[in-house]
């Protein structure tokens, strides 16, 4: 008897409550200068003498701001089209039922 409502169980349609614990919110992606960090991380590092995020981040920034659109323009391309992805995985979590803003 035990063994048949387990398997009734596991055959029976889930709750709302179980759906929606299965939704997950997609998560914003990257900015072009965050990919573009995320790449050339190690050699800031190792130009800046430090590990410290400050001192990273620093250099990096500046680093960021005196590139030309031509070196920019790969990661700007790739973080257009992670944007559009984005755009698409929330449409459908939230037609799905998911609410946006609540993690």
């Amino acid at each position: 008897l035990a063994q048949a409502n387990f398997l009734r169980f596991l055959r029976s349609p889930p709750t709302r409550k179980a759906r929606m614990a299965a939704l997950e919110e997609p998560k914003r992606p990257q900015n072009p200068y965050w990919l573009w960090l995320s790449e050339n991380r190690e050699q800031l590092t190792k130009e800046s003498g430090s590990a410290g995020v400050g001192a990273v981040g620093k250099l990096a920034g500046q680093k960021w701001k005196a590139m030309s659109d031509v070196d920019k323009k790969p990661y700007e391309t790739k973080g257009a089209d992670l944007s559009k992805k984005y755009a698409q995985k929330m449409a459908d979590f939230v037609a799905a039922g998911g609410v946006k803003g609540k993690r």
